[in-house]
């Protein structure tokens, strides 16, 4: 191959050569951060991150800007893109919010088309597996729907990891969706063996070992280690702020911990070492929810807070309650409209991994070899639970707001809601908790329907384990909308309805339209009209 620049003539070597000569330049260019971000670790830094249990300055100031500054951008409303504004019968317009745990971004292709190309993202669906008429036409409106969101809530956000290509991937959504964003850093990945490939792999087909080894070893110019969550939103951004949460898990020391008691495990099998050290995580960082106020004109002071909050798995309900608390009493003198999004991991316990192909594939994007040899993981805990206490359980299986009612009734995760229920604003407001079937889609009344879509009983999931024995065990209602209209009390008669809840949709057949899922959540929106309602649909 020969390229012809000018008068000049440079063959394929001499292009190899000036490859390898610009080649660090162009990722140091890469690896610098937008104009307002903070400064990204080199990957020695992350490494000393990974031994270090107390960081030196000015390492650890480094780490500590990067987990409390957001990364802004609003290009594209300096660019001229307009919101959707979408029309909805009997409400007329509304800003359409979307909430979407998208797996670090794993389907990313898959993803921006379910956000921005209806017909494109049938096309690929079609292309994976077969999809039935009905299922389809469920999938088709639901696209639809999706597509005209304003505002869309992203949980785990990878930025510059292997498994997702090293893509910046809340920058590169919102370009391709002609949207602003904003993204905050929840932990800095440093797992020796399962980001960083500093530990050798331990298998005993050695062809195994060394493939899997290839696959989690990064480029170290490319790698950030970043992982977190993003808002995107069509109307623009501004005074975006970091909160973190009170700790429930420590994802530094006590998953080392973890590591090490497995590595003196020498008793077990080294594939089951393995396996169950690559489910494990080594993070600096912790959970935490962003904050940011959008310019919406059609609003009265036009503005409304966004909060995008991601709660702790590895942590009993009452340590996820006290990080809604907190975070509560973070926007209690917000005096206009707020919308609380996100995965509140509200499981009633730890949570459960999906499958084991799942656990790889977050760390490995190459993981057939090994997911072709891999134990799925066995019947969730709580089934013995539920054939023993099977009304309690079932109870609060499928509605984890179901009212707590200590020994015969327990339900521990209700006391969030209870909590998000009672809480007063400085200027009065409260979170709509109607629930009336003249305003969601299904007629389903009950609490929170307004604002989340209910099934026959309880909540529709938005999250399901593999085996999950038709839905006996393993879907829950993880993902969230808690929306503080222009009301002062969180239910009856007589209150506004502008900016309140409408017509919530849970997206379990588009998440489901390609063989595994895009994402191990679906997608949720709700409508929230910009003018005052009278009567809905």
């Amino acid at each position: 191959m020969r390229l012809h620049f000018g008068m000049r003539t440079i063959n394929a070597q001499t292009m190899a050569v000036l490859w390898v000569a610009i080649s660090p330049l162009l990722a140091a260019v890469a690896r610098q951060p937008a104009p307002n971000a903070p400064e990204f670790l080199n990957f020695d830094e992350l490494v000393t991150l990974s031994d270090t249990d107390q960081p030196a300055e000015p390492l650890a100031e480094k780490l500590d800007r990067i987990l409390r500054t957001p990364i802004l951008s609003n290009q594209a409303t300096l660019e001229g893109f307009p919101p959707h504004r979408p029309v909805v019968n009997g409400i007329g317009p509304v800003l359409r919010v979307a909430s979407w745990n998208i797996e670090r971004g794993l389907n990313f292709d898959l993803i921006q088309l379910a956000l921005s190309d209806p017909d494109g993202f049938q096309r690929a669906a079609l292309e994976r597996g077969a999809l039935d008429a009905a299922t389809l036409a469920k999938v088709e409106r639901q696209l639809r729907t999706l597509r005209d969101a304003d505002i869309v809530v992203l949980n785990e956000v990878d930025l510059g990891m292997k498994r997702t290509g090293y893509r910046d991937v809340a920058k590169d959504l919102a370009h391709a969706l002609g949207m602003n964003y904003v993204f905050g850093v929840e932990f800095v990945e440093v797992d020796r063996l399962g980001d960083l490939g500093l530990e050798k792999v331990q298998l005993e087909d050695p062809a195994l070992a060394q493939q899997m080894q290839a696959d989690l070893t990064p480029d170290p110019d490319r790698y950030l280690g970043l992982h977190g969550s993003a808002i995107l939103s069509r109307y623009p951004i501004q005074n975006a702020r970091i909160f973190r949460f009170p700790v429930c898990h420590d994802w530094y020391a006590t998953e080392r911990a973890a590591v090490s008691k497995l590595e003196k495990g020498k008793r077990l099998a080294v594939d089951k070492v393995f396996l169950e050290r690559i489910e494990r995580e080594v993070r600096r960082g912790g959970r935490m929810a962003i904050i940011a106020d959008v310019r919406i004109p059609e609003l009265p002071g036009g503005v409304a807070t966004v909060v995008n909050v991601h709660l702790e798995n590895k942590c009993k309900p009452e340590c996820r309650t006290r990080q809604m608390d907190a975070l509560l009493s973070r926007i209690k003198e917000v005096e206009h409209p707020v919308i609380v999004a996100g995965d509140l991991n509200t499981t009633g316990a730890d949570g459960t991994p999906t499958s084991i192909r799942r656990e790889i594939l977050k760390r490995v994007k190459n993981y057939e070899f090994w997911v072709s040899q891999a134990l799925k993981w066995g019947t969730p805990a709580s089934l013995p639970l539920a054939a023993a206490m099977p009304i309690n359980y079932y109870r609060n299986y499928l509605d984890p707001t179901a009212t707590h009612v200590p020994v015969i009734g327990a339900n521990k995760e209700a006391l969030l809601f209870r909590h998000v229920e009672r809480f007063r604003f400085t200027d009065h407001g409260a979170f709509d908790f109607r629930g009336e079937t003249e305003r969601n889609l299904h007629e389903k009344g009950g609490t929170l329907a307004n604002s989340n879509q209910r099934a026959r009983k309880g909540f529709e999931p938005t999250f399901a384990v593999k085996r999950d024995f038709g839905g006996l065990v393993g879907r829950y209602k993880l993902d969230w909308f808690f929306v503080k209209p222009y009301v002062s009390r969180p239910r009856g008669d007589g209150m506004s309805y502008r900016f309140a809840p409408h017509f919530p949709m849970t997206m379990r057949d588009l998440n489901n339209a390609v063989p595994d899922g895009i994402s191990d959540h679906a997608p949720i929106t709700v409508d929230l009209p910009l003018s005052d309602v009278v009567a809905a649909r």
